[in-house]
C-alpha cells in the first residue's frame, strides 16, 4: 500500500469513528467523547434527585405539573415515567438527537393515554445563557434547563454525551430503568416508546 493511500485510510477511519461516537468537545465543563453508542435497559437502580429552576412559561409549569417560582424537585414532576436528556452546544450528535426526541415529545402528545404519563425534559450541560439559543434553534417543545456548569451531568455520572435516562416516579422515589449514550441513530420514535412502555410496565389504553 503506498503512503498516500495509507493516509487515506487512516484519515477515513478517524472519521467514521468520529460520526459513530458520542460527542467531543473543546469545552471545560462537558463531558468527553464516547467511542460507540451504549444502551443499559430493564436494569433497576436509584436515581439521584436534583433540582431545577421552575420556568417562568406557563405551558411549561402545566406540562410538568408544577406551580410558583423558585426551584423544583424532578420527583415533583407530575408524571410516572420521565425522559431525562443531556445535551451540550458544541456537541454534533447532540444536535442531532435534539430534533429526535422532539418527534419522541410529539408522539406522547399525539397519545390522550400516554400524555400525562410520560414527560421529556431536557439538560443542557453548558452555560445558562445558551438554553434559549438552543431552544429556538431546534424548535424543541419539551423543558429544557441550563445544567449549572455540569453539577447536574456529574451528580448523574455523566461522562459522554449525549446520555438519555428514563426513570419511573414512584410517589416521589425514582428508579432508573434505561439509559442510552451516544446519538439515536435509525430512529424510530413510537418504536422507541413501545419499549419504554413495556420496561416500564405502564399501564396504557393501548392507542
Amino acid at each position: 500500500m503506498r503512503l498516500s493511500e495509507y493516509r487515506g485510510f487512516i484519515v477515513f477511519f478517524f472519521l467514521m469513528v468520529i460520526l459513530l461516537s458520542g460527542c467531543a468537545s473543546n469545552s471545560p465543563v462537558t463531558p468527553n467523547a464516547s467511542p460507540n453508542i451504549s444502551e443499559t435497559a430493564g436494569k433497576q437502580s436509584s436515581f439521584p434527585v436534583f433540582d431545577l429552576p421552575i420556568p417562568q412559561n406557563v405551558v411549561y409549569k402545566n406540562y410538568l405539573g408544577i406551580s410558583g417560582w423558585g426551584r423544583f424537585k424532578i420527583s415533583q414532576i407530575k408524571s410516572p415515567v420521565i425522559i431525562i436528556a443531556v445535551f451540550s452546544t458544541d456537541c454534533p450528535h447532540c444536535r442531532n438527537t435534539a430534533p429526535r426526541l422532539n418527534e419522541l415529545y410529539q408522539a406522547i402528545q399525539d397519545r390522550s393515554d400516554l400524555k400525562e404519563k410520560i414527560k421529556i425534559i431536557g439538560i443542557l450541560d453548558s452555560y445558562a445563557h445558551d438554553v434559549d439559543l438552543f431552544r429556538a434553534k431546534y424548535e424543541l417543545s419539551f423543558p429544557l434547563f441550563p445544567g449549572q456548569e455540569s453539577v447536574i451531568s456529574k451528580k448523574l455520572n455523566v461522562n459522554y454525551l449525549p446520555k438519555i435516562f428514563v426513570v419511573k416516579n414512584n410517589d416521589g422515589k425514582m428508579e432508573e430503568f434505561y439509559n442510552k449514550t451516544g446519538e439515536f441513530l435509525f430512529w424510530n420514535p413510537n418504536r422507541f416508546l413501545e419499549k419504554i412502555i413495556k420496561l416500564s410496565q405502564l399501564e396504557t389504553g393501548g392507542q
